[in-house]
């Protein structure tokens, strides 16, 4: 994935977005932590580990806010064709090729509430659309209030709810940009 060369249409408070690096893997992982210790409900969110998020720097999937060197929040985009029979989008029987998988969306606690996941949500819907993609495909946790309204209001729709990952309950939502292709 590439960036757009004027990002300050993603620009929250003056911070500008850039693509995760494989020495930020680190601060990723103790943020993902960070996160997960104030959520309500740990359920909410599925951890990835320290090979899922080198595998995605490495792909230049993951883009994050800074402020000087901390990780205020990240999150991830990854062309379905890349996760294959584990995307969103095959998981529901939609067509794979062209879809986008938003995911590991995280936000520092003290960072909430300025506009960060809204902002990723307005940066993956143009890099997809702009990379010729149908749809970005997202799940939340049907009990995650603050996230699913972030998705509903970017235009999201919830395509159904039913067991992901190691069974927790999941809306799958799809923001659909143009018709997809059959495949």
């Amino acid at each position: 994935m590439k960036l757009p060369k004027d990002l300050t249409a993603y620009a929250v408070d003056g911070l500008l977005p850039r693509l995760l690096t494989p020495a930020d893997v680190p601060a990723m992982l103790a943020l993902q932590a960070e996160v997960l210790e104030a959520l309500p409900d740990k359920r909410w969110y599925y951890p990835s580990d320290d090979e899922e998020f080198r595998q995605v720097v490495s792909a230049c999937e993951g883009v994050a806010y800074f402020d000087g060197d901390t990780l205020l929040g990240f999150a991830e985009l990854t062309p379905g064709e890349l996760r294959g029979s584990h995307s969103y989008a095959a998981s529901l029987k939609q067509p794979v090729n062209g879809s986008f998988d938003f995911h590991d969306v995280m936000v520092r606690p003290s960072a909430r509430g300025r506009g960060m996941h809204t902002a990723f949500l307005r940066l993956f819907r143009d890099l997809a659309a702009d990379a010729g993609g149908y749809a970005v495909y997202a799940t939340v946790d049907p009990e995650n209030g603050p996230s699913r309204r972030n998705f509903e209001r970017a235009g999201y729709q919830c395509m159904v709810e039913k067991p992901a990952y190691d069974g927790r309950a999941r809306r799958f939502y799809r923001l659909l940009l143009s018709s997809p292709e059959k495949e």
